[in-house]
């Protein structure tokens, strides 16, 4: 029930046959009742996923049932669904999920892929590759931390599970000047900001690099 919209999902095959994860998607909509999925006498909770990355589990298992073992005995085996997993087992998931499928479609906070809807018809902006690698993102706030490193403001400190582990990632070296072969080197290329640093930074042509908005910041803070 505590499910929350934009919740990071992982779907994993149990019992016989192949066990391990094969999809993983985010939460579109709250948890709902519904009519029970074998029992008309009853009702069970149901969550809306897109998936990003779906893949058949009887051929395409990506993170098989030894390797979840190794990262943690009582995953694989949990019965049920919707089991939260806690922050260090999940950044360890996503990084071996990534090795396995690549980057994925959903973007991650910052990554500067958003959906839109304006007059009726739906606005797709997309980026380029560098910019939305989840792995980039991970080494960054591990080594960073989850705060603005311009103003110190922390989502899940405010708005607590909501915000847990939301941040932006600015590109201290301008994007427009990345080109096809450059290699995002996610601790000195990449800082994490809130949006409204984030949005003061690129306010001003060319952008402002991180120390001069901090300045800024400390100037006008008090």
């Amino acid at each position: 029930k505590s499910i929350l919209v934009g919740s990071r999902v992982f779907l994993m095959s149990q019992g016989k046959g192949k066990v391990g994860i094969f999809g993983s998607g985010k939460v579109v909509e709250a948890p709902f009742e519904a009519d029970h999925y074998s029992d008309a006498k009853k009702t069970a909770l149901y969550i809306m996923v897109e998936f990003d990355k779906l893949y058949d589990p009887s051929t395409q298992i990506k993170i098989d049932r030894e390797e979840v073992k190794r990262l943690d005995d009582k995953l694989w085996k949990a019965q049920g669904s919707g089991k939260r997993i806690n922050d260090e087992l999940a950044t360890q998931i996503e990084k071996l999920w990534a090795e396995r499928v690549g980057f994925t479609s959903i973007p991650y906070p910052g990554k500067g892929e958003s959906d839109g809807y304006a007059e009726g018809a739906k606005k797709v902006i997309s980026v380029n590759a560098y910019e939305r690698n989840p792995e980039d993102w991970m080494k960054c706030i591990e080594k960073k931390g989850l705060n603005c490193i311009v103003c110190g403001f922390h989502f899940g400190l405010i708005y607590g599970e909501l915000g847990r582990r939301y941040i932006h990632v600015h590109h201290n070296k301008p994007v427009a000047e990345i080109g096809k072969e450059y290699v995002v080197d996610p601790i000195n290329d990449l800082t994490p900001v809130c949006p409204n640093c984030h949005a003061m930074l690129h306010r001003h042509k060319p952008a402002l690099s991180i120390e001069e908005l901090k300045r800024i910041v400390d100037t006008y803070r008090n």
